[in-house]
């Protein structure tokens, strides 16, 4: 069940990227600079009648190099290894 919690926490990436900066340094990467971030569909419906969807997603459009997407799943509970299997 979607709650206000869950959309308000994914609004925020949606809103304001930059606060995905602690996120790049969690991963060893640097944050891209003076890139453009547009919030995409999280829908991840595929050919076979099976939905799927991602809380946020998000392109990132760096001025130099390739775009990437990065998708945000919201966790409402502490989970081991989570974090290492996500980051995938």
């Amino acid at each position: 069940m979607v709650t206000s919690t869950h959309e308000t926490s994914h609004r925020i990436f949606q809103d304001h990227p930059e606060v995905l900066t602690p996120a790049f340094e969690a991963l060893g990467l640097p944050p891209p600079a003076k890139a453009i971030i547009e919030a995409l569909t999280p829908d991840a419906t595929e050919i076979k009648p099976l939905e799927r969807r991602v809380d946020t997603v998000l392109k990132v459009e760096p001025s130099e190099g390739d775009s990437f997407l990065i998708a945000v799943e919201a966790q409402t509970a502490r989970s081991r290894g989570k974090g290492s299997s996500s980051a995938a």
